[in-house]
């Protein structure tokens, strides 16, 4: 879709296919579906700590009926950055860049945002804890 966008002089995009514009119409609604990470960090941490907390829920219900409980849903072991990092890489990035190339440049700023809020989740993971089994081995000079 993409590679075969034909724009207009006024930089408006034909879609003269039914099944183009259908398709673009449907990754429309599902960037709008997954547009929390699009948006400046207040607002999407906000809702990140909203859908956690949904997510937390079920988990809470499912251990409650003695069920599995639902990946991501588990408060006890949860790991908000890394499930937010995997979330954008994995899936909004992919979207949202496609979405980013057939509509350049005005989706630019939001594909910035985007990989920002990334990198702040990303800094934010813990460390893998270090095992007491590692042999420090020391590289000196003759």
């Amino acid at each position: 879709m993409v590679e075969s966008k034909k724009v207009t002089g006024n930089n408006i995009i034909m879609l003269e296919s039914y099944d183009d514009r259908i398709q673009v119409l449907q990754n429309m609604i599902h960037c709008a579906d997954l547009s929390n990470p699009t948006k400046p960090l207040d607002i999407y941490i906000k809702w990140t700590d909203r859908i956690m907390e949904e997510f937390w829920r079920q988990g809470d219900k499912e251990r409650e009926l003695r069920l599995e409980i639902s990946p991501m849903c588990d408060r006890r072991v949860a790991s908000v950055e890394k499930h937010q990092v995997g979330f954008i890489e994995f899936i909004v990035h992919p979207l949202w860049e496609t979405w980013a190339d057939l509509v350049y440049p005005d989706a630019s700023a939001i594909l910035e945002t985007l990989e920002q809020n990334r990198d702040w989740y990303q800094a934010r993971l813990s460390p893998p804890p270090s095992s007491s089994n590692t042999t420090n081995i020391s590289h000196s000079s003759p």
